[in-house]
Formats: C-alpha cells, sequence, structure tokens
C-alpha cells in the first residue's frame, strides 16, 4: 500500500483572536501543529523565544499587500522582511490590490529581493477579491518576482470562489506551490465576498468545498509540503484558542496524512 507523501500541518492564526503570542503557540502545539503564522508585529525576539520553548517553527510572517502606493508597499516589505528574518519564517505571506503590468512587476521583484535578503520566500496569495485572482495569475506573479524567491501559496477559499480551475490544480507545477491554506466554507448568505472569506469560512469537512478531491489532486500527484489551516469565522472566534486549534488540527489531519 502506498502511503500519502509527507505533509507538515501548521495554522494560520485570525487576528481577532485575544490571545498573546506565547498563548498562540502553545495553543497550536498542544493541538498537534508543527507550525504556526504570526503576524508581524508578533514576529518578535519575543515570539522566536516562544517557539523555541513550544519546539515549534514559524513558517510564514503576515503580510505584505502590494499596492499602486510604491513607497509604502516597499516600507510595509523591510517591515515583515526584518520579523521574518527573527523568527527564521521561510515565507512572507503576500497579497495583491492591483495587476501584474511592468509598473507592479518592478515593485514585485524588489520587495521580494528583500525577503530573500531575509532569508525568506514571497507566498504568492490569489484571491478571487484581489489582483492576482487564480493559481494561473499567481504563477505569473511568481516568475515576475523570481521563481527562485517565490511561491504560489494556494488557499482553497480563494480556489473554489475564483477563477481557478481544477486544470490549473492538476497542472501547476508542484516546485511552484509555497504551500496550502486549508479551509471550508458555509453556503453564501450574501455576494459580499469580504464578509464571506473574513467571517463565514468553516472547519474542513463542515462546509461546501470539494476538499478530498483537492487534497487527492496534491498527493496523487506527489505533492509534499506544508498545509496550514485558516479559518475565519465570526462565531468559531468566541471559542478558547486552544479549542479552536484542536479542532482544526482534528478535521484537517484526515485529509493529508
Amino acid at each position: 500500500m502506498t502511503s500519502k507523501p509527507r505533509v507538515e500541518l501548521a495554522l494560520t492564526p485570525d487576528s481577532r483572536w485575544d490571545v498573546d503570542t506565547a498563548g498562540l503557540v502553545a495553543a497550536a502545539a498542544g493541538a498537534g501543529f508543527e507550525s504556526i503564522g504570526l503576524a508581524v508585529g508578533s514576529a518578535d525576539a519575543a515570539g522566536a523565544a516562544a517557539l523555541a520553548a513550544a519546539g515549534l517553527r514559524c513558517h510564514e510572517v503576515l503580510a505584505l499587500i502590494v499596492t499602486d502606493d510604491e513607497e509604502a508597499t516597499l516600507d510595509q516589505a523591510r517591515r515583515v522582511a526584518a520579523a521574518a528574518a527573527t523568527v527564521r519564517a521561510p515565507w512572507v505571506l503576500t497579497g495583491f490590490r492591483v495587476g501584474l503590468d511592468e509598473r507592479s512587476t518592478a515593485l514585485i521583484a524588489r520587495c521580494a529581493a528583500l525577503f530573500a535578503d531575509a532569508g525568506a520566500g514571497m507566498a504568492v496569495e490569489f484571491s478571487p477579491l484581489g489582483g492576482a485572482k487564480s493559481i494561473a495569475a499567481a504563477v505569473d506573479v511568481v516568475e515576475a518576482a523570481g521563481p527562485e524567491r517565490a511561491g504560489v501559496l494556494i488557499d482553497t477559499w480563494h480556489f473554489f470562489n475564483g477563477e481557478s480551475t481544477w486544470e490549473q490544480l492538476e497542472q501547476v507545477p508542484l516546485d511552484r506551490i509555497a504551500y496550502i491554506q486549508f479551509d471550508d466554507a458555509l453556503p453564501p448568505v450574501s455576494p459580499n465576498g469580504i464578509r464571506e472569506t473574513m467571517h463565514r469560512r468553516a472547519m474542513p469537512g463542515e462546509g461546501i468545498f470539494e476538499l478530498d478531491r483537492f487534497a487527492t489532486t496534491l498527493l496523487d500527484r506527489g505533492w509534499s509540503g506544508l498545509v496550514s489551516v485558516e479559518v475565519l469565522n465570526a462565531e468559531l472566534r468566541e471559542l478558547p484558542v486552544p479549542e479552536f486549534a484542536r479542532r482544526a488540527y482534528e478535521t484537517t489531519v484526515g485529509y493529508w496524512r
């Protein structure tokens, strides 16, 4: 019997949680996760110490948003690069309010170079609500950034609600994937994409996404890497963070191991 490829499970935190960095790291470790994402303000010396004490690593620093304001984007890129270096994060989550053109291509390359100098890569997050709307568009951004300095971040919410196709998931080069963000979603109640993505996601298996097909598509191709659970939900964020983390791990692990 062929075993599934090795997948590392991680937790991407909800910025609205009322928890300090030490509590967040302890909750993730207690649930069984191997890695945790940290907001830029938590990715400091104290955060690094909390990670070391719990035996966890930080897989992502949150976040850079690339806009048409070049100086503001570069200033934020410098801050997140310094944070990534402090906690030795391999990725900086990067979103886009602009599409790919001559000007943004140069800016993206400059940001990716800052991250590379800090020992991190640019995790290119496509979104139907942003400037890069599909896996294919994100691959183009990776090429603009430099494939040795960037990778595609595939979030299941963005995959199922955007312009990505199963064919794109079946054909994206595995070495272009940075990591996966894994979540489900409740049936939509409005066309407000921001409200749906920020407040109405669901634990894996408790919503409407074809997550078995999604995970199997990657595993059958031989992909191995990191899967980070990111469930943004107004009701679930009222749970104690350790309970949330436990549920997130338990609902995710079966898809990947």
